[in-house]
Parts: C-alpha cells; structure tokens; sequence
C-alpha cells in the first residue's frame, strides 16, 4: 500500500475545513513521465473569484494515438452520491502548439474526444462554474477558493496510473494552498501526483487560512487547516481530535498514511 496523505473533508455553517494528515511518501510522485509515456500538466487560474469561476489549462505532450477521450467522475470518494459535475463544465476547448482549434465532440455526459493529435503537443482549455459551498462541491468566491479534484480536473480514459502535475495560480491577497498533493521543491504553488486516483484522493482549500497546533500519532504529523474557523477552544478540539486518531489507530493497528 502506498504511503499517501490521508484527507477528511469537515463542514460547518458554510464554512470547509481540511483535516490534512501529512507524510513523507516513500515514492517520488512527480508528474515527470516514464520515457514513451505522455505528460499531463495542469494550470488552474481564478481571474474573477467573484465570478466562482475557475479555469482550467491542460498541456499535454507525448501522446502517441491519434485520439483520446477525456472523462469527468461523476461522484467522489466519501461521499457517494452521484453529483453530474460534468454539468459544471463550459467554454471546453482543444488547440495545437501553435494555437490551432483541434476537433472536439462530447460524446456522452461526461466524455469529451479530440482526434488528430498524434505526436502532436496540444492544451484543452475549459471553465467550471461553482454555485453551491458544500463538502463535495468546488467553490470559488472572492474570499477564498475550495476544489473537489473530481469537480475539477478531467481524466485521460484509460490513463488513470499516469502522474499528473498541477500548477495553482491563486488570486494575490490569498496567502496559503492547503492540500494533500506533493508539493514540487522549489517551483511556488505546483504539485504532483503519482497518479489521478491519489489527485482525486487530495482536495485543495486556498485562501488566508489558518492552522491549529499540530500534533504525532505513533511519530506521523497531523495538522489541522481551515478557513474561516471563527471562535472556539482550538486547544481542547484538538486535544479530543488526537484522541480520535489514536483510538482509530488502536482499531487500525497503524497508521496507513
């Protein structure tokens, strides 16, 4: 099993907060690709928080078929209820390395193909619209911004092993990413993924968080991050928050992440 950052996702009066119990993998999941196999890099922009809008940037280089089908999840891990996030998807568009419109049909509710792009570099580009602030929703608003990575980054249909990275261009006055995914050394606000099951595993919260007194389980940090906590007795929540990792841990026997 590997070693990935565990991630419980909290709600309260419209207010999400990320648990993040972070680890040092023992595996190097950069998005650097095995020789013959294809990249995946993703840009993700906010140019009008107050839009609740994201937009989305997917360079890919290496491909060798002359299609591919991109697909969007209809629903995420911990909460199992289907969600159509395909619906949020607008504005869904392919272009070549020298900005050249490619094919693109939408061939079922949330599978979109390209065709002719054999060894041939090429970007989709597209927008998710956020309208709800829930636990299993994005959300983008000019305070702070939440990404359900199902919600937002769609997947190569028979590519799910192939690692991902993921460049976040966050809106200035915010000042902190919270998030699972590995961050690349010295390159501000990227991250990697070994594969699209552990980005869809890490959800990401930006804004000017905060983050309460961490504390070791069995020797692995547990840090606590949110956003807009408001007042209470952040000391003893976390006190009673060790005390339900450890005996989760006691049922476990370990700590899997």
């Amino acid at each position: 099993m590997k070693n990935i950052p565990f991630i419980v996702i909290l709600r309260a009066r419209f207010t999400f907060l990320l648990l993040i119990l972070f680890v040092y993998s023992s595996f190097n999941s950069t998005a650097i690709a095995e020789k013959g196999k294809p990249v995946f890099q993703y840009t993700v922009s906010m140019p009008e928080p107050a839009s609740h809008y994201y937009h989305m940037e997917l360079s890919c280089t290496g491909w060798t078929e002359d299609t591919i089908d991109f697909k969007l999840p209809n629903w995420m891990p911990g909460y199992y209820q289907l969600m159509y996030y395909s619906r949020d998807i607008e504005n869904i568009s392919a272009w070549d390395e020298n900005g050249k419109k490619i094919s693109l049909n939408k061939i079922n509710d949330n599978t979109w193909n390209i065709s002719g792009i054999r060894n041939t570099p090429f970007i989709l580009t597209y927008d998710v619209k956020t309208s709800r602030q829930f636990v299993a929703n994005s959300y983008l608003d000019s305070t702070h911004a939440y990404i359900v990575p199902e919600n937002n980054f769609l997947y190569i249909a028979g590519f799910l092993n192939t690692p991902v990275s993921v460049k976040i261009i966050k809106n200035k006055p915010w000042s902190t990413i919270a998030t699972g995914l590995e961050i690349v050394p010295g390159i501000p606000d990227e991250f990697t993924a070994s594969d699209f099951d552990i980005l869809y595993d890490c959800p990401i919260l930006i804004g000017n968080l905060e983050e309460l007194p961490s504390f070791k389980v069995n020797g692995v940090d547990h840090r606590f991050i949110g956003y807009d906590m408001g007042n209470f007795d952040k000391s003893l929540f976390m006190e009673n928050l060790k005390k339900v990792v450890e005996a989760a841990v006691a049922i476990f026997g370990d700590v899997p992440y």
